[in-house]
């Protein structure tokens, strides 16, 4: 079976996957960098590392957040009964990435509450 059709993907599509995965992908990785950095922290004595890479992960998961949001606002309305049941999809994905992201942002200051009240070393 030859499928010539060519896989052509939009830049919005792009966009919105970058949105909903960057609230997962900032906390997974500042939990990986979080573990990565404790030993060096304990050492030296200071909670500076731990703190950057918590702030740093925090954007990202703001900027995904920010990302969704602009997406969902630039995405015409519309509803499936009545509305481009596609457009529909684009802006649940991009509300749900927004909401998602925001979660994520959430649990990385959770996250960052035992470094904020623990002794480096604890």
């Amino acid at each position: 079976m030859d499928d010539s059709r060519e896989t052509h993907v939009e830049r919005r599509d792009v966009l919105l996957w970058l949105a909903v995965l960057a609230g997962p992908f900032a906390w997974a990785l500042n939990e990986q960098m979080s573990y990565m950095l404790t030993p060096t922290a304990c050492d030296s004595g200071r909670h500076v590392l731990l703190h950057l890479v918590s702030f740093l992960m925090l954007l990202i998961a703001l900027a995904g957040a920010a990302l969704g949001w602009s997406r969902f606002k630039a995405f015409p309305e519309g509803s499936t009964e009545k509305g481009d049941p596609e457009g529909s999809r684009l802006r649940f994905m991009a509300l749900a990435a927004a909401t998602s992201c925001v979660f994520f942002a959430l649990v990385i200051l959770a996250t960052e509450v035992p470094n904020l009240v623990l002794r480096v070393c604890d």
